[in-house]
């Protein structure tokens, strides 16, 4: 399918050294001057350039320089204004012209940039190709490709004629190359020209850029990286390293684009990044003011003006929508970008439908516009269109086959061709062969009861059909939902189609795919109902709202974590939500937004009812503004929600964020968790939790039961929440079993077990103690909830079977048998049988005789099997 572009260890042979348009020479000043700019030292350079023109004003090299630093540092009118004054006297340096170009280009007066772009190509010189290659960008953004092409092709002439030499213009080269499509031949000149002395920062990172074009963050990093041990204040590279961290979930993108801000406060392609992390948060005020931002320094810029288009669509102003359409399509008729942006902000807010009609769009006036034709084919997989999306990404494949996202989509595909294929009345599931034993009988079940019981709850049926896919690995999944490897998502929802993790994919115990399949489904409600218009935030709130209420402890409690935000101040507002789950600032933050997203969900729910959620729902599918819902369904607006908000978080925690003292416990050494330490904690803070579990801890290893017992209860009356390895629960639930105390052993297994989703052993320990009371009901409960979070064990399924069979739940006993005889037990034969036991008491008596059978052809002279098989033929004497 092709080959992607291959990691290069770039920080091992790289030898970095002189900045790309300045070149050393001349006077001492301009060499200082030189010296300074190259190390990004923008203050001392432009002081040692301005000291050198006082003795030399007509200096070439030290006017140049100077105009350089003002462009780098984003003071592109005063570079404008110095650079008239130069030219009157210099009218011929192509240096001074090229330096004018580029500042008029940053300027938006691309009139002004292509006159003096111009100039400077024909008066050559040692900075020909880098004028060369601005007017090609010009050309190309301003819809005169095959002008540009004619740039780019002579370019590459002379570079095979051995005409081409030195970082700089080697990386001039591999530009054109990459312009022309020729990618592998762009790559392999790069290395060319960043390897060796004198390594030019420009070619540098116009490296990272070619490997971000192909969605290889990677390498990019890499060659970002580098470009900083040269210039650690080079805004292009801070801004590429931004670029490269998109599609991690952390704040570093941001981070990255407020440096390169630092060093050109106007670098206009990171504010308009900054204005497309708002609008992912759906923050449209704040995106629309960093916009106005950007074409306040660049009204031409292209981006910008699409990012402004974005913007009215989201708000539904069709007018202004169609007044910027036209400003972009005026300076650059065919620019299909625009509507691949419009079409990528779309997906980002989950409107694929919306997102499918502009890629189109896109490609109707760029055909050759390959992100936009595998974007299209990701938004069609995302409502379900498999073939088609696949149809487009092979199109964007072939046209780039560099595009790492394109080569895993494919790739991933022609792994989805082996899956096995389940239907039930209202989905269609897609499960790895391997997945089909156990899966295919417990999936179907639960997506079933969760569409019944949230379609009634919330007066709505979604529109179908429905589709689950079910990735046996994790890397898998990622690249179905980003097309790329690395999401941490256990399960994401397009709408119609979800997607999520098999439980084989994730170690036991720390998955539950039971409530990640509900937490979906309750999206594809939100979503649909909504018209895909919910925020974020309060889709995700309502999905951990409904998690909580589907089984016992499934979706996320308090936690010691969030006790720690809350003492910390680092509680979201309402308002801030989107952000902490897109962008977090510390790593427990984007779990933390989810459970407090579903907060505000029971904090609607006890004021004024279910109904009210209902009713926002309906309001958001009108298209009204977040506040404008709230204000009609609450009567409330922003700032009473996110005090109203604040009081509710307050009362849940006012009482038992004092006996959490995490700096105490995370600054003491050994000796202050000794006995005799955690004592003394406890004379001066008797409700200190993490020193009554500590201490409890401790008394147990010693087999001082009844003294560790005291400890560990009052720390679980403490903080009962408490569910992290060591808790109280399991301690306690230890020594009870020890000591042969089996109920209150069971009361604390099922009180971790209420807190805990992903804790198999409480759920596995508290169905043995019911089988041994002959509790057959409950024993099955337990096992039931633990096939969602480990459906491989054959043990646990035999069980099942038996404690379902002596409870007479024969639907039960038949699903657990059918699994047992996928899992290839060690007693086949025995696992046959007891299917067909199930499947008689079911009264089918047709599926019975055939389990029978095949209990026979494994072991002939299974003597019950034998008489199962008499009786069910009539032949029993």
């Amino acid at each position: 399918m092709g080959t992607r572009i291959a990691a290069c260890g770039f920080g091992l042979f790289f030898v970095l050294g002189c900045c790309s348009a300045t070149r050393p020479g001349g006077a001492q000043s301009n060499s200082r001057g030189a010296e300074a700019l190259r190390s990004g030292d923008y203050d001392k350079a432009r002081a040692h350039f301005e000291d050198a023109l006082k003795s030399r004003a007509e200096d070439e090299a030290n006017q140049a320089g100077l105009l350089q630093v003002l462009r780098e540092t984003g003071q592109y009118r005063e570079a404008l204004k110095r650079g008239i004054e130069f030219l009157k006297a210099r009218e011929n340096s192509a240096k001074l012209q090229l330096e004018m170009g580029r500042s008029f280009k940053a300027a938006g007066d691309l009139g002004g940039a292509e006159q003096h772009l111009r100039r400077a190509t024909q008066l050559g010189g040692p900075a020909r190709l880098d004028s060369v290659r601005e007017l090609g960008f010009l050309l190309e953004e301003t819809g005169r490709r095959s002008e540009a092409e004619g740039l780019w092709q002579r370019t590459v002439e002379e570079y095979r004629k051995g005409a081409v030499g030195g970082s700089q213009d080697l990386g001039n080269v591999a530009v054109a190359a990459w312009q022309l499509g020729w990618a592998q031949d762009a790559k392999d000149i790069f290395l060319d020209a960043t390897s060796g002395k004198n390594v030019s920062v420009e070619a540098l990172a116009s490296f990272g850029y070619l490997f971000l074009e192909k969605y290889n963050a990677t390498d990019a990093l890499g060659v970002f990286r580098d470009c900083l041990k040269t210039n650690p204040r080079y805004a292009d590279a801070l801004l590429g390293i931004a670029l490269a961290k998109k599609y991690e979930n952390n704040n570093e993108v941001e981070a990255n684009a407020r440096k390169a801000l630092e060093v050109n406060p106007n670098l206009v392609p990171a504010i308009n990044l900054m204005a497309e992390l708002r609008i992912q948060e759906e923050n449209y005020e704040e995106a629309i003011r960093e916009v106005r931002r950007a074409l306040a320094v660049n009204p031409s810029d292209l981006e910008a003006l699409s990012l402004e288009a974005v913007y009215h669509q989201f708000r539904g102003d069709q007018a202004a929508f169609t007044q910027a359409e036209r400003r972009v399509l005026e300076i650059h008729p065919s620019f299909g970008r625009l509507y691949f942006t419009i079409a990528e902000n779309l997906a980002n807010r989950r409107k694929y439908a919306e997102a499918i009609e502009f890629n189109r769009k896109a490609l109707n006036l760029d055909p050759k516009l390959w992100a936009a034709w595998a974007s299209l084919g990701m938004n069609l997989m995302r409502v379900g269109e498999l073939s088609e999306g696949r149809r487009a990404v092979q199109k964007a494949f072939e046209g780039d086959p560099y595009n790492v996202w394109a080569f895993n989509t494919l790739d991933l595909l022609d792994q989805m061709d082996k899956f096995v294929e389940v239907r039930s009345e209202h989905f269609l599931l897609r499960l790895a062969k391997e997945d089909e034993p156990v899966l295919s009988v417990y999936a179907p079940k639960l997506a079933e009861e969760v569409f019944a019981k949230l379609s009634q709850k919330y007066g709505f049926k979604p529109v179908g059909p429905l589709q689950v896919e079910i990735f046996p690995d994790h890397g898998g999944f990622a690249v179905r939902t980003l097309g790329l490897p690395g999401l941490g998502a256990l399960g994401v929802c397009f709408g119609k189609v979800i997607a999520l993790d098999s439980p084989r994919a994730r170690k036991p115990g720390s998955f539950n795919w039971g409530s990640t399949l509900w937490h979906e489904f309750a999206h594809v409600i939100t979503l649909q109902m909504t018209r895909h218009n919910i925020p974020r935030w309060f889709s995700e709130g309502i999905s951990v709202y409904e998690e909580r209420r589907a089984r016992p402890g499934w979706g996320d409690d308090l936690n010691a974590p969030f006790v720690k935000a809350y003492k910390e101040g680092k509680v979201l507002k309402v308002s801030e939500l989107n952000s902490g789950m897109m962008r977090p600032k510390f790593p427990e933050q984007v779990a933390l937004s989810y459970y407090q997203a579903s907060l505000v969900c029971e904090l609607i729910e006890e004021k004024f009812g279910f109904a009210k959620i209902r009713e926002s729902l309906l309001l958001f599918a009108e298209g009204l503004p977040t506040v404008e819902v709230f204000r009609r369904s609450l009567g409330w607006d922003a700032a009473t929600l996110d005090a109203e908000y604040a009081r509710y978080v307050d009362a849940r925690l006012r009482e038992v964020a004092p006996h959490l003292d995490f700096q105490r416990h995370a600054e003491g050494d050994e000796s202050s968790r000794t006995k005799e330490a955690l004592k003394g904690v406890l004379e001066r803070n008797p409700d200190d939790f993490f020193a009554n579990l500590q201490l409890g801890g401790i008394l147990k290893k010693e087999k001082a039961n009844g003294a560790a017992e005291v400890y560990l209860k009052k720390a679980q009356a403490l903080f009962p929440e408490y569910v992290e390895p060591g808790n109280p629960y399991q301690v306690l639930a230890d020594i009870y079993l020890e000591e042969k105390r089996p109920d209150e052993a069971l009361t604390q297994l099922l009180g971790w077990s209420r807190y805990d989703e992903n804790a198999l052993a409480p759920l596995m320990r508290a169905a043995e103690i019911y089988r041994e009371r002959k509790d057959w009901e409950n024993e099955a409960r337990m096992l039931q909830l633990s096939v969602y979070i480990h459906p491989y064990d054959p043990a646990a399924h035999t069980m099942l079977g038996e404690a379902a069979m002596e409870s007479r739940d024969w639907a039960t006993a038949v699903a657990a048998y059918k699994v047992l005889v996928g899992l290839n037990p060690a007693d086949l034969a025995g696992a046959h049988f007891n299917l067909a036991r199930a499947w008689s008491e079911s009264g089918r008596k047709q599926e019975a005789k055939k389990e029978t059978l095949r209990a026979l052809e494994i072991a002939p002279t299974f003597e019950k099997a034998q008489q199962l098989l008499l009786k069910l033929t009539g032949s029993e004497p």
